[in-house]
């Protein structure tokens, strides 16, 4: 969290979806990937991760079979975005950062178009 304000505004929806995601991603099975790890940077008044835009991008681990996926939100979308059901931000952010994760080499064989549609279909975002 950038700041403060961004803990109060998004923390609670986060650790709420955290159960969703490790259900939705449970049966599925794909060789070479044991782990994903997903980091949701959102900007504050302390620190603005993505201050070019909003951006996701992907590290891959072969040897321990590990993808980490890190979507950095900007303070200015952050700030502009609707807090009466913050989960639905959350949730439309997880999405949009599966959708244009910027992939390494090393990961290009990964069925990643199936890992994202299966996580947009358990956050009800997959009609975007």
């Amino acid at each position: 969290m950038g700041g403060p304000e961004a803990g109060a505004a998004w923390l609670a929806s986060i650790v709420q979806l955290r159960p969703k995601l490790k259900s939705a991603l449970a049966d599925l099975s794909v060789n070479g990937l044991g782990t994903i790890d997903i980091e949701l940077w959102i900007g504050g008044s302390i620190t603005d991760y993505g201050p070019e835009g909003f951006s996701s991008t992907a590290r891959y681990y072969a040897k321990k079979e590990s993808l980490l996926l890190a979507i950095s939100v900007p303070k200015t979308v952050a700030a502009a975005s609707p807090q009466e059901r913050p989960e639905h931000t959350v949730e439309d952010w997880l999405a949009d950062g599966f959708r244009s994760a910027q992939l390494p080499r090393s990961a290009q064989k990964l069925p990643f178009a199936l890992i994202a549609e299966t996580v947009c279909s358990s956050l009800g975002t997959s009609r975007q």
